[in-house]
């Protein structure tokens, strides 16, 4: 496997382009998004079929903006304008090491400062578009698929977590030699720990949504 797009790209193409993507990485970000697709279409066709159905959820509507909003939203642009910038600044050291660029403690604190508060106007001006005089509960339905995202997100944090205790369990002096290295690094991925973990990850969440363990593994075959 080629260690970087770049690398494929200049054996592609005879271009070489500095872009800080390393192809495991892009690898499994693109399977996570194919599994999230045929997930999303096998749950619609089971809906189709009777074997899921939507549920009746109760949603709050008109509320003004909590500060929690707020906060939450100001610490994403905070974090983004932090690490984004200073990698944009040092981009030959993000290239080079993109991970380490993006898990120091080194960033640009005035680009994370302005783009904080730029997420935490535009989610102020958002909810202020929506507040009514009287916040009011609707019903909604929520059909299975829609559910794909947060199905995806539990299974690539569980199956990451997964694979990295597990490696670490079978290799403890790896662990013990370097901490934060073993726990960072890409490599040191081991499959089944992956496989283990992101399937409770998604089995418990789906259950809470009444959707079977052996439906939704039916529905997730094809990504697998």
């Amino acid at each position: 496997m080629y260690p970087t797009i770049s690398h494929l790209l200049e054996d592609l193409f005879g271009i070489y382009i500095p872009l800080p993507i390393q192809s495991f990485g892009f690898m499994m970000a693109m399977a996570f998004l194919a599994a999230a697709y045929t997930l999303m279409l096998e749950l619609k066709r089971k809906e189709k079929e009777g074997l899921v159905s939507a549920e009746t959820i109760q949603v709050k509507k008109g509320e003004p903006v909590k500060f929690l909003e707020l906060l939450s939203s100001f610490v994403i642009g905070f974090i983004m304008g932090y690490k984004f910038v200073f990698a944009f600044m040092n981009y030959d050291r993000f290239v080079s090491d993109p991970q380490g660029v993006i898990l120091s403690a080194e960033g640009n604190i005035i680009a994370g400062l302005l783009l904080g508060l730029v997420f935490a106007g535009w989610r102020y001006y958002e909810k202020n578009k929506e507040k009514l005089p009287q916040p009011k509960i609707v019903s909604e339905k929520l059909h299975p698929y829609q559910l794909v995202g947060n199905i995806t997100m539990a299974a690539a944090i569980g199956g990451l977590l997964g694979a990295k205790v597990f490696h670490n369990l079978e290799y403890p002096e790896e662990f013990a030699e370097d901490p934060w290295q073993a726990l960072i690094s890409f490599s040191g991925l081991t499959f089944y720990g992956g496989l283990i973990v992101g399937a409770i990850s998604v089995i418990w969440y789906t259950n809470k949504h009444k959707i079977k363990p052996f439906v939704i593994a039916d529905a997730a075959a094809p990504g697998l």
